[in-house]
């Protein structure tokens, strides 16, 4: 399968030295125009080379296997999804994290409607 690359796109926040996020009403906003969509997502910041993103994902939905270039840390913030990586599975519920390094390959599948913060440490290479 070939290497897939992420490098987010789109609006994002003014640089800034603090983002005040308020992750239970991003959460909010993002569910209430989930539904006829497969997936929502948002940029909340990008500073320094770090990104977080916020995505909403419909039960059965899944992100096809791709890997980035930084550290990538997918916290599921609501739901349950189900990580796989390298043969191994990784069951999230609320507030349970995944950290990889760069490079490491993983799909993620929503079990339910989920909604998860990813979290991108730079580019490396």
């Amino acid at each position: 399968m070939p290497k897939i690359h992420h490098h987010p796109t789109g609006p994002h926040p003014e640089p800034a030295s603090v983002h005040y996020l308020d992750l239970e009403a991003e959460a909010d906003r993002l569910t209430a125009t989930l539904a006829g969509h497969r997936r929502r997502s948002v940029n909340l910041a990008r500073e320094s080379g770090v990104s977080l993103i916020m995505m909403a994902l419909e039960a059965g939905d899944a992100i096809a296997e791709h890997s980035a270039e930084g550290v990538v840390v997918v916290q599921l913030l609501r739901g349950h999804a189900v990580i796989q990586s390298g043969g191994e599975s990784y069951d999230l519920r609320d507030a349970q994290a995944v950290l990889f390094q760069p490079g490491v390959r993983h799909t993620i599948h929503a079990e339910e409607q989920s909604v998860v913060l990813l979290t991108v440490n730079g580019e490396h290479g």
